[in-house]
């Protein structure tokens, strides 16, 4: 086995500075919508952090954007019709059957392939159907007050609160089955350590396959 760099300092920091704007979203969005299941967090201080939060997540997002277009890394997160079927059913087969039977893992991750086939599909969702959908109802809530109008012509909040209620949840979702998938490497810290440290392992002579 080989120690490789799989990610870069900026990589490693705009995926912690993500990970915790969104939990604190996640935190203080439940804190807005059930204020009686946070009392120790006042109203006021959750709509602020929740505000807050999202205005850093927006702009680590763009800041991402940029960085995987001018470093071609985008394609990483493209999936293709093989990722959704037949490689997908072979991923889901492995997680639904053969890890409990200690069967090998069907994918090498190398850092030119470091999401697998299902991986990309959950990203390529998240990232450009459910992260979207948050940032404008988002958005469009926050505005309410200076442009009653546009919200209305949007359903209202009485639509607008729902969805994003519900986007919400399904990231709820997301993180949950995120960090359980970080305890499926070879060993239940080793995916998290090369997001700490950067490098992780591979065979030799796969560090450079192509993606």
């Amino acid at each position: 086995m080989k120690k490789v760099l799989f990610y870069t300092l900026y990589e490693r920091v705009w995926h912690w500075i993500q990970a915790l704007t969104v939990v604190v979203l996640l935190l203080s969005g439940f804190a807005i919508s059930y204020p009686d299941y946070f009392a120790p967090l006042s109203f006021r201080t959750a709509v602020e952090l929740h505000n807050i939060s999202g205005i850093i997540l927006v702009l680590n997002a763009f800041l991402a954007l940029f960085y995987n277009l001018a470093g071609g890394v985008i394609r990483q997160y493209i999936p293709a019709m093989d990722d959704i079927f037949s490689l997908g059913f072979k991923q889901a087969s492995y997680y639904l059957f053969g890890i409990f039977k200690g069967d090998p893992h069907p994918f090498d991750k190398t850092p030119d392939r470091r999401l697998l086939p299902l991986q990309k599909v959950t990203y390529f969702l998240v990232l450009n159907l459910l992260l979207p959908l948050m940032i404008v109802t988002g958005l469009l809530k926050l505005s309410v007050d200076v442009y009653p109008g546009l919200v209305d012509w949007f359903g209202g909040l009485s639509l607008l609160g729902p969805i994003h209620r519900f986007g919400a949840w399904l990231f709820a979702a997301f993180i949950i089955l995120h960090v359980y998938m970080t305890t499926t490497g070879a060993t239940w810290l080793s995916n998290l350590v090369s997001m700490v440290t950067g490098y992780g392992y591979v065979e030799e002579g796969k560090e450079e396959k192509a993606a």
